[in-house]
C-alpha cells in the first residue's frame, strides 16, 4: 500500500488522534449515554396528557446543570419518565409540586419511588452487533476473495482491514475525546461508515481493473 505525501500527512494525523483517544479513554473512559450508564429513574403517572417540553424546563429548573432524560410512557402521553444521574427526595419534592401547579393535579411525593438503574457496559451495547457483522465479514471475506482470485484478492483485502480499521479506531478516538456519549446511534454510524468505506474500495478496485 503505497503513499503519497497528502496521504501520509493524512495517516500520521489519524494515528495521533488514535494515540490521544486511547490517552483519554484509559483517564476517562468514554462517555456512555446517561440512558446506559448508572442512574436514577422517577415515573410519575400524571392522569392528563402533558406536554414533554414542559416537563422538560420543570427539570432544568430543579437539577440544574445535572443531565437528565425526560420521556413519555404511556400510550396517550399521561405517563413520563425522568431519568438523573441522582434524584434526592428534595428534588422530587420540587418536581412534584411544580407539576401539580402547572397540570392542576393533586400528586403526592410519598407516592412515588425512586428507582436505581444499573449501568450497562459498553461490550454489552457492541454485543448485539458482534456476530452480525462476524458472519457477514466472512462472507463477504469469501465473495472478495473468489471476486478478485487473479489479481491479488489477499492484498486487497489486508489493506482494505488496515484502512477501514484505521478509519473505525479514529472515530472511536473523536467520540472519545469530544466526549460524545456512546449509545446505539454512534455504533450504527461507525457500522455504515465502515460500510460504505468498503463499497468505495471495492468500486476502486474494480476501476483499476477495467
Amino acid at each position: 500500500m503505497k503513499l503519497d505525501g497528502m496521504k501520509k500527512i493524512i495517516l500520521l494525523g489519524l494515528i495521533l488522534l488514535i494515540v490521544a483517544g486511547i490517552v483519554v479513554v484509559a483517564l476517562k473512559g468514554f462517555n456512555v449515554s446517561l440512558f446506559y450508564r448508572q442512574h436514577e429513574e422517577l415515573n410519575i403517572i400524571i392522569g392528563k396528557e402533558v406536554n414533554i417540553n414542559d416537563i422538560k424546563s420543570i427539570c432544568r429548573e430543579v437539577f440544574g446543570n445535572k443531565s437528565f432524560i425526560v420521556r413519555t410512557v404511556e400510550l396517550f402521553d399521561d405517563s413520563i419518565s425522568i431519568r438523573s444521574e441522582s434524584i434526592t427526595n428534595e428534588e422530587k419534592l420540587e418536581i412534584v409540586n411544580k407539576i401539580n401547579e402547572k397540570y392542576e393535579v393533586e400528586l403526592k411525593a410519598d407516592d412515588l419511588i425512586i428507582n436505581e438503574n444499573p449501568n450497562i457496559r459498553i461490550r454489552d451495547l457492541v454485543r448485539p452487533y458482534i456476530k452480525p457483522v462476524i458472519a457477514s465479514g466472512i462472507v463477504i471475506i469469501c465473495y472478495l476473495y473468489l471476486r478478485y482470485l487473479k489479481n491479488s484478492p489477499l492484498k486487497f483485502l489486508v489493506n482494505s482491514f488496515i484502512i477501514i480499521l484505521i478509519t473505525e479506531l479514529g472515530i472511536a478516538s473523536l467520540v472519545a475525546i469530544t466526549r460524545i456519549p456512546v449509545s446505539p446511534v454512534v455504533v450504527n454510524l461507525m457500522v455504515v461508515i465502515s460500510i460504505i468505506e468498503l463499497i468505495i474500495l471495492i468500486s476502486h478496485k474494480e476501476k483499476t481493473l477495467n
